[in-house]
């Protein structure tokens, strides 16, 4: 097909021995962010069903009494605008922030190798941004990052600790990236695991 990111689904019986239809299928990513409330994801997928839908990726959170989260769903081409129509006025009502764009195939596979970076150390500003501009300086891709506070056990202080999974080309050597890691962890007084 022409059209970047539709693809073809087949329907069978049950038997698997006679084709009913065809449908055409576009995947579109939903973000939202709004007051967290009881039911939120099981009327979303409700909705997504009513149209056909099939739910493929999500990754949603609740922080501080807000829920936020992004989705990739699967929909019939014929239903798009009615299920944006149905989703936009839940979102709404709920007062919920949201978007909804068509999830564009990747051109191009990223290349490089997959790393967990952790670090753990007494809070203070700016750690992220030291961390992950030496990422940003040597190509580095973040993929996936978690932060929070933790208590420390033995004076109860806030620790600030870190996860998360990069990409990092092959052009930067693992050796180089361990060590300007940890001269940058003796500066910041934090712990850095990279994996």
């Amino acid at each position: 097909m022409e059209n970047a990111g539709v693809r073809e689904l087949t329907l069978y019986w049950p038997r698997g021995d006679c084709v009913v239809s065809m449908v055409y299928m576009k995947d579109v990513m939903l973000t939202l962010i709004g007051p967290d409330k009881t039911g939120i994801v099981a009327r979303m997928a409700a909705i997504a069903e009513k149209h056909g839908g099939n739910w493929l990726d999500s990754r949603m959170i609740r922080m501080d009494g807000y829920f936020s989260g992004i989705v990739r769903i699967s929909l019939p081409i014929e239903t798009l605008s009615q299920f944006g129509k149905e989703i936009g006025q839940f979102m709404e009502k709920e007062e919920f922030q949201y978007a909804i764009q068509a999830a564009e195939p990747e051109i191009e596979k990223p290349g490089g190798n997959m790393a967990e970076l952790e670090l753990s150390g007494q809070d203070h500003p700016g750690i992220v941004h030291a961390i992950f501009d030496v990422c940003q300086q040597n190509g580095i891709n973040v993929e996936e990052l978690t932060t929070g506070l933790q208590a420390a056990p033995w004076s109860g202080s806030p620790v600030f600790e870190a996860k998360a999974r990069v990409r990092v080309p092959d052009t930067v050597s693992e050796d180089a990236l361990k060590e300007s890691m940890e001269a940058l962890a003796a500066d910041l007084m934090v712990e850095v695991k990279l994996q």
